[in-house]
């Protein structure tokens, strides 16, 4: 018979051993948000087994109980502002439509810019386009030639106004036209940009990339490399996440 003692010394050896592991989980966890938006694996389990569900036409005015003479009231303007959509946004619906199936973001996006329950049938009534013709200023313009202010400025991207980054491209593009799309090698003017980002950073060196998110990869991809950590910090709700 083995002595109870042994048993002990048994888990208090495995309990050793694991520590290290159980510890650097449990710091994760806890720097993790405290809702399951910061827990992936708990939150897909949980999702799993709630039931999913939508609302209809009758439900979608009657989401809080409301009464007979509010849900009709809610329905009238309801329908009479998606005739005015429908008009005023026709062509810019149209072309988005004939390649909404073929362009995943258009899917993904169209999807979840309204709460789910309402999602369909707000999709039904509310076609959304994506095509813009063009830009003035601080504003653009649709394909059926609606004019609207860009209050994101291009999601931050956009400073200056329009015209100001129109008369950068043209300036750009007749300046390196003889060089052309040439892949690796880099044109003259690439040394006064260096210069310029080298000082205005205050950094010894720089790097290029075709966009944000690739910059990202390569930050935790080097980050990775020079720590020799395997976990990172991640905003959630953050444009690149």
């Amino acid at each position: 018979m083995i002595h109870p003692i042994v048993y002990y010394a048994a888990g208090a050896c495995a309990l050793a051993v694991l520590y290290p592991a159980l510890r650097a989980r449990l710091q994760l966890s806890r720097a993790k948000h405290r809702s399951l938006a910061g827990h992936s694996r708990m939150a897909r389990r949980f999702a799993s087994v709630v039931p999913y569900y939508e609302y209809d036409a009758e439900r979608f005015f009657r989401a809080d109980a409301a009464p007979d003479d509010v849900a009709a009231a809610r329905r009238d303007g309801f329908m009479r502002l998606a005739a005015v959509f429908t008009e005023r946004f026709r062509e810019t619906a149209d072309l988005t439509d004939d390649i909404v199936d073929a362009v995943s973001d258009l899917q993904f996006t169209s999807r979840y810019r309204v709460p789910f329950q309402f999602s369909r049938f707000v999709r039904e009534h509310f076609k959304a386009g994506v095509f813009l013709q063009s830009s003035s200023g601080v504003t653009v313009t649709d394909m059926d030639g609606n004019r609207f202010y860009d209050l994101t400025g291009s999601y931050g991207v956009n400073l200056f106004g329009y015209d100001f980054y129109k008369e950068c491209i043209a300036r750009g593009s007749e300046r390196v036209r003889d060089l052309g799309p040439v892949l690796g090698a880099y044109h003259p003017i690439t040394t006064y940009n260096v210069r310029r980002l080298l000082e205005i950073s205050g950094l010894e060196e720089i790097s290029f990339h075709m966009s944000g998110t690739e910059a990202v990869m390569q930050a935790v991809r080097l980050a990775r490399y020079h720590t020799g950590r395997s976990h990172l910090v991640r905003f959630c709700g953050s444009y690149h996440g």
